[in-house]
């Protein structure tokens, strides 16, 4: 009875074993990327610092030096409208200087690590009024200051405005901080896991080449899987964020994310066609 009561536990186990293994196998690549990758600020930084020369997130840099400098100096509307045109091209002029740059790859770091920090649960990261992860980007304004002078402004405050960029809102601060503990602590030892039970799977199977053909096929299939998601899914998920500069900035990280992503998407594909190719080679010499 026990023999019996053996016999049927052992293929059910080995189902759910190998199944378990080929569904898991693309979410562990996800989660070590996301415990690996998501932390790495040097990465993140060299990877982003470039967006800063395209047009709209200028355009945008723009606008906020205008907006920062005519909301300081507090002038007639009047005023305001003379000033702007002047004011729009300096800041046009100013934000294509490496300084700007510079201090644009200085924010992208301290928003990373302050990212990392809200991720982590630190008391001492800080965050705006709403509750949002910002990028604050000082920037300084000298060749303002004869434009300013001339209608009577002295403000320091209008010649260094900081441009505000709000990234992640505080409604998906809470997500994104459970998908960080579970990549976290599951990162590292997800692909172990999904190894543990394909070898379990084969271990427990009355034919164990047949199972290791199929689990090989669905680790195939999930890297394959992978990669297509990730290339189609591209243009829809970056659709889905308003704000052009949070746009740009968007798609270079999900550019980064891609290019790790299809790396590992690839190796299981080649692990997939290596066991494939032994299991084939295995059964033709056993038939031989």
């Amino acid at each position: 009875m026990a023999q019996q009561s053996n016999g049927v536990v052992r293929p059910v186990v080995s189902l759910v074993c190998g199944v378990l293994a080929v569904v898991l196998m693309p979410l562990s690549l996800v989660a070590v990327w996301a415990s690996l990758m998501l932390t790495r600020t040097t990465v993140f930084v060299d990877e982003l610092s470039p967006v800063v020369r395209q047009p709209q997130v200028q355009e945008a840099l723009v606008d906020g030096i205008v907006t920062n400098v005519l909301g300081a100096v507090q002038l007639q509307p009047a005023v305001e409208q003379v000033l702007e045109g002047p004011l729009r091209q300096v800041a046009t002029t100013v934000v294509a200087d490496p300084r700007v740059a510079t201090a644009w790859t200085v924010a992208l770091r301290n928003t990373h690590r302050q990212f990392v920090g809200v991720l982590e649960g630190r008391a001492d990261t800080g965050l705006d009024s709403q509750g949002r992860v910002t990028m604050l980007v000082p920037i300084e304004l000298p060749e303002l200051e004869q434009t300013l002078s001339r209608v009577g402004v002295t403000d320091p405050a209008a010649l260094r405005p900081t441009v505000e960029i709000p990234l992640v809102a505080a409604s998906d601060l809470g997500t994104a901080k459970r998908v960080y503990a579970v990549a976290h602590a599951w990162g590292v030892w997800a692909p172990v896991l999904v190894v543990a039970l394909a070898l379990l799977a084969v271990a427990l199977a009355a034919r164990r080449r047949p199972t290791l053909g199929w689990i090989a096929f669905g680790w195939l299939l999930g890297g394959v899987t992978l990669a297509a998601g990730l290339m189609l899914g591209r243009s829809p998920t970056i659709d889905l964020v308003p704000d052009p500069v949070v746009r740009t900035l968007a798609d270079a990280a999900y550019g980064l994310s891609a290019t790790w992503l299809y790396t590992a998407a690839a190796v299981a594909v080649g692990v997939s066609v290596v066991l494939l190719l032994g299991v084939a080679l295995s059964g033709r010499s056993r038939r031989r």
